[in-house]
């Protein structure tokens, strides 16, 4: 009978570990996405990490896996089973396939079964070898009715002793085994076929202690000196960090600890140092047949980074300890297997520095969540078409007041508010494109999916507007009163459009590309149109254009209630096709809703031709207070006032208005 989820392929004769998921009992098929389709069991391969559904990141359901640049994560439980940790189990398999680490970084201990495996405490990690689990599987249990089953399969993979590789640890630790059987160093657990579990376990023992420890913790060499001397039986082990550009050699840590300090001749044997430094090899202290015993016998072994030595683990012990005088190959293995577990802690901990830096990179323009998917999963930033929405902001009255300022305070008053704008941003979860002069320019809906990309956009713009007051505030004191207020207008388009990377090999920036990004321009640029150039009349009156528009697109994808009225159809340079536009309001009063019905009514009858009907309601909105410095409705009545006055001047595309500035 046919196998609906087949077991995933394995290379004849290689060996590891698979997965498998049980929820009351019964066996649950697993999506693997590499394969596209269901499996009974997952062929760990690569780290991979088990939690919770992360649904503001957009996981998927339980029992599906994704795969990111460096990792996979497989989803055990759905976003509602809090009980279960988003990050809950770290499982690591070494590249050869013999030894699988798991550690707990959820916020729960997990029990094991058979019981008598005990319990991973949290981060805690357990080493795993994959000869056991063939025989043995191990069940871990998370939460009440779910358990994740590691099972072994194939044969483990013969030890060789391969050319050495620093940061090989998997191979360090079988070879040191190794040698332990053939130097009858195994407390007498030593097997004719190979290594004990016993030798493994104690030397995964130090190996999991060293590396458990973040490169970047005070006890970090102080572990690897410790362990080096528990494995070795050696009196002592030093790190000693070498300072580039001193060229010297300085004690980071010793145990039995001592005080820390500079290296000086008799204390460290300078000569091995040279040696390791020069030809990246380890040292031992030879022993010359007939000659008086040495003091002390030494091992001194490099550690590298990028081929260059960083630093060096310096081991020594007094003579006669096993009998005679001769330093064991294993003795000298040992400390090279705890200086492999530094050379890999301190690439994790240049990595984990690297990834901080482009992180903090990413959060300039990218909000915290999203900068952290791109972290996991660089795909994001591929060229793609999206459905987004782009907003531009300008400041209103920037070049009066620069003027004002003079350069220096108005490099330090455009940080602030751009600072502030920006930050409207990143809170509503966009992305901030780029500063142009005083300019801000950003966007939603990619690289991640929000699929409530307008209401967020249009929530960002509002939050802008209202920040005004105390900015204005702020710089009352510096800028001349009859400059203030300043303030903002603000154009937000949504539609299809390419997100990617461009420019060139010299300089490049991600971001969107296209007729979408244009009209927001536009949009942005035509607030000031619906303003009068005269903005004080005879009479006095002060007009302030609209401080937001959207376009209809955007108005149709807000699902939100928000303050908004229809302003006009109006036709922009460069963009052939009319432009249906309205205000987003941010200081909607009591009297808003009587404007915008008023104002779209006139519209009507503006666009009718009825100018006069029009004249007549818009001549309602000036009896209000509140709405007499509207800068559209002077705008739309004196637009009828001409057309009705000089009718030969309605174009074959009325009612539509022609912008003819950017």
């Amino acid at each position: 009978m046919h196998n609906p989820y087949p077991r995933p392929h394995e290379p004849q004769g290689s060996a590891g570990v698979s997965l498998s998921i049980f929820v009351d009992g019964h066996q649950q098929p697993i999506f693997d996405d590499q394969l596209g389709r269901e499996v009974l069991e997952l062929n760990l391969k690569q780290r991979i990490i088990l939690g919770r559904q992360d649904v503001a990141k957009g996981d998927p359901g339980p029992f599906r896996t994704i795969t990111f640049t460096d990792h996979r994560k497989l989803i055990i439980t759905s976003f509602h089973q809090r009980e279960v940790s988003r990050r809950s189990l770290d499982i690591s398999p070494d590249a050869a396939g013999n030894y699988l680490r798991v550690g707990n970084i959820g916020n729960h201990e997990v029990p094991m079964s058979p019981a008598s495996e005990g319990r991973i405490a949290h981060q805690q990690v357990r080493t795993f070898v994959t000869s056991e689990l063939i025989q043995n599987p191990v069940r871990l249990m998370i939460g009440d009715n779910l358990a994740i089953q590691l099972s072994g399969f194939g044969a483990p993979a013969e030890h060789h002793l391969p050319e050495h590789s620093p940061t090989n640890i998997s191979q360090s630790v079988a070879d040191v085994a190794m040698m332990m059987r053939q130097s009858r160093m195994a407390d007498g657990y030593a097997t004719p076929s190979g290594p004990s579990s016993a030798d493994v376990e104690r030397i995964l023992g130090a190996v999991s202690d060293v590396l458990e420890k973040a490169a970047s913790s005070p006890d970090f060499f102080s572990s690897a000196a410790e362990n080096v001397c528990k494995l070795g039986n050696f009196d002592s082990c030093s790190y000693l960090g070498l300072d580039q550009l001193a060229n010297q050699w300085q004690c980071e840590a010793t145990w039995p600890s001592t005080d820390s300090g500079e290296i000086e001749g008799p204390i460290y044997d300078s000569q091995a140092l040279e040696y390791i430094w020069s030809n990246r090899q380890t040292w031992s202290t030879p022993v010359v047949d007939g000659e008086e015993r040495p003091k002390e016998r030494v091992v001194v072994t490099p550690v590298l980074s990028h081929d260059s030595v960083v630093g060096a683990l310096y081991a020594s012990k007094r003579p006669g300890l096993l009998g005679d005088d001769t330093m064991a190959d294993c003795e000298v293995k040992f400390v090279e297997v705890i200086r492999d577990c530094l050379t890999v802690g301190l690439e994790r901990l240049k990595k984990e520095q690297e990834a901080a830096k482009q992180q903090v990179c990413l959060a300039q323009f990218f909000p915290p969540g999203i900068a952290d998917r791109i972290l996991y999963d660089e795909t994001l930033l591929e060229t793609r078409e999206e459905n987004i929405t782009v907003l531009f902001c300008d400041i209103r009255g920037f070049s009066t007041i620069s003027s004002a300022l003079g350069s220096v305070q108005t490099l330090q008053w455009l940080r602030e508010v751009l600072g502030e704008l920006s930050e409207s941003v990143i809170r509503h979860d966009g992305v901030l494109l780029e500063y142009v002069g005083d300019e801000l320019v950003a966007m939603w809906g990619a690289p991640d999916y929000q699929p409530e990309h307008p209401n967020l956009a249009c929530q960002a713009a509002i939050d802008m507007i209202r920040k005004l007051d105390q900015l204005n505030q702020l710089w009352s004191d510096r800028i001349p009163d009859e400059l203030l207020p300043f303030g903002l207008t603000i154009g937000i388009n949504t539609g299809d459009c390419v997100v990617g990377k461009k420019g060139t090999d010299y300089k490049y920036m991600w971001g969107p590309l296209g007729p979408t990004v244009n009209i927001a321009s536009r949009i942005q640029g035509a607030t000031k149109q619906f303003c009068p150039k005269q903005e004080r009349d005879e009479s006095g009156t002060i007009y302030y254009p609209p401080e937001i528009l959207i376009t209809e697109s955007t108005r149709l994808g807000v699902t939100t209630n928000m303050p908004t009225r229809f302003l006009g159809t109006i036709k922009v340079v460069n963009i052939p096709e009319p432009i249906r536009v309205h205000e987003l309001s941010a200081r909607a009063s009591g009297s808003w809703n009587q404007l915008r019905q008023n104002y779209e009514a006139a519209y009507r009858q503006f666009e009718e031709r009825n100018f006069l009907e029009a004249l007549n309601t818009l001549d309602v909105i000036s009896k209000v207070e509140e709405c007499q410095s509207d800068g559209p409705t002077k705008c739309l009545r004196d637009r009828a006032l001409t057309l009705l006055q000089n009718p030969k001047l309605i174009g074959k595309e009325h009612p539509v208005w022609m912008l003819d500035q950017k």
